[in-house]
C-alpha cells in the first residue's frame, strides 16, 4: 500500500543541533488487554498498519524515499504511514497533544515535561522491553546501564526511548587558533590567559593575513552566558568543570552542586573579557552575529584571506571551510595567571550530551498494536540497522558493510555537499532511535576523523573528570513541583545573568562595581533555591 507523507515544510533554516519537540506523556505502568495481545500479522504475513510522526532537521529528504527505512518496516512487517514535521512543533503540539491527536509512534517529539503535561497520553513502554520482546533495546540497557537512568522517570516508567551513539568525542567544542598567523609573526601557542592577550595583540596590529588591511578579528565567539560556543567555557581556566554545555552555569564540585555565574572566579574571568574586549582584541559584532554569521567569518572574505585568529567551533572544514582549515589548529587549555592564585585547567566535558539522548521515539497509549509497534522500533537498535539509521542506508549507498560489524560511511554522492549536511539529508541522524556499539567499527568520513583528531589536545584534561565534579544534569530526576518550580526561578536567573554577561562585556558596566549587587539578584531571584532541588537529585543520582 503506497504511504503518504505529511510535509510541514515553513522554513529551510540551517541548524546545528538536534531538533527537540514534540511532548507526549504517560500511561498507567501496565499493558492493557489490548495492547498486551500479540500480533498476528507477523504470523500470517500481513503487515501491520501504522501511523508515525518524525521531527525532522530541515535538511531532512523525502522518508518515503529511504530504502533503508522501507527496510526497517519490512522486517518488522509493518507498514508504515509518516507524517513528518520540519519547523515550528513547539508551537504546534500543545493544541494536539491536548486533543489527543498524534499518531501510534513518535520520533524525536517529546520532552520530559511533556510526559507531566499530558499525562495519560504516551504508553508507558517497560512491560514491552525484554530480551524476548525486544532483545536489541535491551541489550542496550544492559551493557549502557546509564541510557535506561536517562530514560526512565523518577517513578521508574519508560515513555521514551533513548538513543547511543558512543563514537563522539568526548568535548563538543574546540578552541582554535591560526598557527600560519603565529608562525608569520614569531609566536607560539598561548599556554596562559596573559599569553592570550599577547598572541591576541599581535593578531591586531601585525597584519598576519599579510592583504595589508586591519580586518583582523582576534578573537570570535557565539552565544551569550552558558552557550556551547561562548567565551563563558573559559571558566574552565580557573578550575571549573563544566559539563555538557555548561547546563545554565551549573557544575559540581567536590559532591556539591554550584553556579559559576555567582563565583568569584566568573568574576575573575568577566574582568579579563571585559579587557581584551576594551582592547579590540574580541569581534565587537559577536554579540549580535547570529550563527551563519559567526560562520561566514571564519571563513574568511572573497579574496580567500582568514580573518578570525582565535574561535570556538566544531570541526576545521566545518568551521573554515575547506581552503582555510588547515590555518587552524586545537588551542590546548588555558590556564588563568593574572593574580597569582595557581588553578587546575579543566575542559568542558559533553561525552554523555553528545553519544546519548532520551525521547528518541514514544508509543501513543491509544497505539492498538503496541506488540508491532516495539517491533518496528526495536529494529531500529540492531548493529547494522543503528549505523544506518546515524550516517544513512547501505541499499541507498551512504554507507557500506565492509567486515562483520565493520562499515565504512561514504563520501557524499554530490561532491558538492559536505558530509555533515549529507548525513543530516539521507538519514535520521542524531535525531533517532539507535545503539551503535562501542566495538562497532566505523570508518567516518575525513570531518569526523578531523574532529577526533583535533580533541586530542583535550584527552588528559578530560580524564581530570571525577565523580565529584562531574554534573549529571541530564540524568537527575525531579518532581512535577520541582520542575514548575524551577521554570520560574530559573527563567528570572537567566534573565538577569544573561544580561549582565553582555553589559560588562561590552564595558556598560564595571565588573568590580557592580558585582555584589548583581549576586544578591541573582540570588534573590531564586538561585539558591534551585541549588537546593539539584543537589537533591544530583545525592539522588549518585545513590543510584
Amino acid at each position: 500500500m503506497k504511504k503518504k507523507l505529511v510535509s510541514v515544510l515553513l522554513s529551510m533554516i540551517m541548524v546545528t543541533g538536534m531538533l527537540s519537540g514534540c511532548g507526549g506523556q504517560a500511561g498507567n505502568g501496565a499493558a492493557s488487554d489490548e495492547s498486551a495481545q500479540t500480533s498476528d500479522d507477523s504470523a500470517s504475513g500481513e503487515k501491520t498498519k501504522l501511523t508515525a510522526l518524525f521531527c525532522a532537521h530541515a535538511l531532512t529528504a523525502d522518508i518515503n524515499e529511504f530504502k533503508w527505512l522501507q527496510e526497517f518496516e519490512d522486517q518488522a512487517n509493518v507498514d508504515i504511514e509518516w507524517e513528518v514535521i520540519y519547523s515550528d512543533w513547539d508551537q504546534t503540539k500543545p493544541t494536539r497533544f491536548a486533543s489527543g491527536d498524534i499518531p501510534d509512534i513518535l520520533f524525536n517529539a517529546t520532552t520530559d515535561a511533556d510526559y507531566i503535561t499530558y499525562n495519560g497520553l504516551f504508553e508507558d513502554l517497560t512491560p514491552y522491553v525484554s530480551a524476548e520482546k525486544t532483545p536489541n533495546i535491551q541489550e542496550m540497557f544492559d551493557e549502557e546501564p546509564d541510557t535506561l537512568v536517562l530514560a526512565k522517570t523518577l517513578e521508574g516508567k519508560l515513555f521514551g526511548l533513548p538513543k547511543f551513539q558512543g563514537k563522539w568525542p568526548g568535548t563538543n567544542g574546540v578552541l582554535f587558533i591560526n598557527k600560519t598567523w603565529l608562525d608569520k609573526l614569531g609566536l607560539e601557542k598561548p599556554r596562559t590567559f596573559s599569553e592570550l592577550e599577547k598572541v591576541l595583540l599581535a593578531f591586531k596590529d601585525g597584519d598576519p593575513n599579510g592583504n595589508g588591511v586591519a580586518d583582523e578579528v582576534p578573537m570570535d565567539f557565539n552565544g551569550w552566558f552558558g552557550s556551547a560556543y561562548s567565551l563563558s567555557n573559559l571558566v574552565g581556566g580557573l578550575g571549573i568543570q563544566l559539563t555538557n554545555w555548561a547546563n545554565d552555569g551549573y557544575f559540581a564540585e567536590g559532591g556539591e552542586v554550584k553556579n559559576f555565574a555567582v563565583d568569584e572566579r566568573y568574576k575573575k574571568l568577566m574582568k579579563y573579557l571585559a579587557g581584551l574586549y576594551a582592547e579590540g582584541l574580541i569581534d565587537e559584532n559577536a554579540i549580535t552575529n547570529d550563527y551563519s554569521m559567526f560562520q561566514s567569518l571564519s571563513r574568511g572574505n572573497e579574496n580567500g584571506d582568514a580573518l578570525v585568529g582565535v574561535v570556538y567551533g566544531w570541526e576545521e572544514t566545518d568551521k573554515f571551510g575547506n581552503e582555510l582549515a588547515s590555518q587552524y589548529e586545537a588551542l590546548e587549555p588555558l590556564t588563568y595567571d593574572l593574580d597569582g592564585e595557581s588553578y587546575d585547567a579543566r575542559w568542558t566535558y559533553d561525552y554523555s550530551g553528545l553519544n546519548m539522548s532520551t525521547n528518541r521515539a514514544c508509543v501513543s497509549a491509544k497505539c492498538k498494536d503496541k506488540e508491532a509497534a516495539m517491533r518496528f522500533l526495536d529494529q531500529f537498535y540492531t548493529q547494522k540497522d543503528s549505523v544506518e539509521v546515524l550516517f544513512g542506508g547501505i541499499a541507498d549507498g551512504n554507507v557500506s558493510e565492509i567486515g562483520d560489524n565493520k562499515y565504512k560511511v561514504n563520501d557524499p554522492q554530490d561532491p558538492a555537499v559536505d558530509p555533515g549536511t549529507w548525513k543530516w539529508t539521507y538519514a535520521f541522524a542524531d535525531n533517532g532511535p539507535m545503539y551503535i556499539r562501542r566495538n562497532t567499527e566505523i570508518e567516518m568520513t575525513q570531518d569526523m576523523d578531523n574532529a577526533l583528531r583535533e580533541r586530542e589536545a583535550y584527552n588528559d584534561t578530560l580524564a581530570k573528570v571525577s565523580e565529584d565534579d562531574y554534573y549529571p544534569q541530564m540524568f537527575m530526576k525531579y518532581t512535577e513541583d520541582e520542575q514548575n518550580e524551577m521554570a520560574v526561578l530559573q527563567a528570572n536567573v537567566t534573565n538577569i545573568t544573561d544580561n549582565q554577561w553582555g553589559l560588562w562585556l561590552v564595558g556598560d558596566e564595571d565588573v568590580d562595581a557592580t558585582w555584589d549587587a548583581y549576586v544578591n539578584s541573582v540570588n534573590e531571584a531564586g538561585l539558591q533555591r534551585i541549588l537546593e532541588i539539584r543537589q537533591g537529585a544530583f545525592d539522588k543520582y549518585r545513590g543510584k
